[in-house]
């Protein structure tokens, strides 16, 4: 199971810092939209459409990784007042409500990009994107949080079997 839970949050910290790319590029594509349309009077075409798409990819795929490493913003004042077994089913619990949501954004972010491509629907731009690309990333963005989830399931459920493997006791919280 160790392995597994290595290579699934290998991939979560590979989207986390494809993200950190995309992050470091906004401000650099903005910025060159901002001289060249002041400075030269020559506005890009591409700028704006490109900084939204690159926002989406933010998004969508921080959201697995947070998960993974309890970044995500959730309330606590309920989970944090349990201590032993409760607090171990209450994270799993609670961590486990996250699917039912990821499995909408999967289902109609899907119908979505779906529909965009049976329609070969493009960007209303001069780039003409095909807009089932940017669509795609919401149901991707919600694989990645499925599979964020079921990570951090297998973290909580594995800690103290081997917390117990090591101290010599079968104490499961």
């Amino acid at each position: 199971m160790a392995k597994l839970i290595r290579v699934l949050t290998g991939l979560q910290d590979l989207c986390l810092w494809l993200s950190a790319a995309a992050l470091a590029a906004l401000p650099i594509i903005i910025i060159y939209d901002v001289v060249m349309r002041y400075l030269f009077r020559a506005p890009t075409i591409w700028a704006s459409e490109i900084s939204l798409y690159l926002l989406q990819f933010l998004v969508y795929f921080t959201l697995g990784a947070l998960v993974v490493h309890s970044g995500h913003v959730r309330v606590s004042f309920w989970i944090e007042n349990l201590v032993g077994l409760g607090r171990y089913w209450g994270e799993i619990l609670t961590t486990a409500l996250i699917l039912p949501y990821a499995g909408v954004l999967v289902w109609y972010g899907g119908l979505f990009a779906g529909n965009a491509h049976a329609r070969g629907m493009l960007s209303p731009t001069l780039l003409e994107i095909p807009l089932w690309i940017p669509y795609g990333l919401i149901p991707a963005g919600g694989v990645l949080l499925a599979l964020g989830a079921v990570t951090k399931i297998l973290v909580i459920a594995a800690g103290p079997i081997e917390a117990a493997a090591r101290h010599g006791n079968g104490d499961h919280g």
